[in-house]
């Protein structure tokens, strides 16, 4: 079962909970400036796959001949729930 996918996820919030944290307490280019970058790369994918999530979803919505278009939008037929 296919199930309609979502802007931002539980993990996404902890996601940038996270983020925040290190921004505030654990960024040290002075000091420690490797762990620094690795951070900001690792927190900056997230960010992007975010964004990239939000845009696919965009066009499945408005796309009505893609295949996940009914599921997103919320008029998933199935021909099971048409026997019913």
């Amino acid at each position: 079962m296919t199930r309609k996918l979502k802007r931002w996820t539980f993990l996404d919030s902890i996601n940038a909970i996270l983020f925040i944290v290190v921004v505030l307490f654990f960024l040290d280019f002075q000091n420690n400036s490797t762990m620094s970058y690795i951070l900001l790369a690792v927190f900056a994918f997230w960010l992007i796959t975010v964004i990239l999530r939000n845009v696919m979803i965009s066009k499945v919505e408005k796309d009505p001949n893609h295949p996940l278009h009914n599921i997103q939008t919320g008029k998933n037929i199935d021909e099971d729930q048409n026997r019913k």
